[in-house]
């Protein structure tokens, strides 16, 4: 094997371990984002049906008390 086909041959090695990498990055990136885009849904739901619409947990305000719309 000469130097230039082993040289071809390590690029094209990085280049497999790197899109590997990519896509696993991608796919753990996708399913954190729908696990945060559920909890959001779930945590709507849940002020729906606890307050009828009527108010919404915040934590951001100093009391915790809920908020009216």
């Amino acid at each position: 094997m000469t130097a230039h086909a082993l040289a071809n041959a390590t690029a094209h090695a990085a280049v497999d371990v790197a899109a590997k990498i990519y896509v696993r990055t991608k796919s753990l990136f996708m399913l954190f984002a729908a696990v945060i885009a559920e909890a959001r849904i779930h945590k709507a739901r849940l002020e729906a049906e606890v307050y009828r619409n009527r108010y919404r947990l915040r934590t951001k305000t100093d009391d915790d008390l809920p908020i009216v719309r």
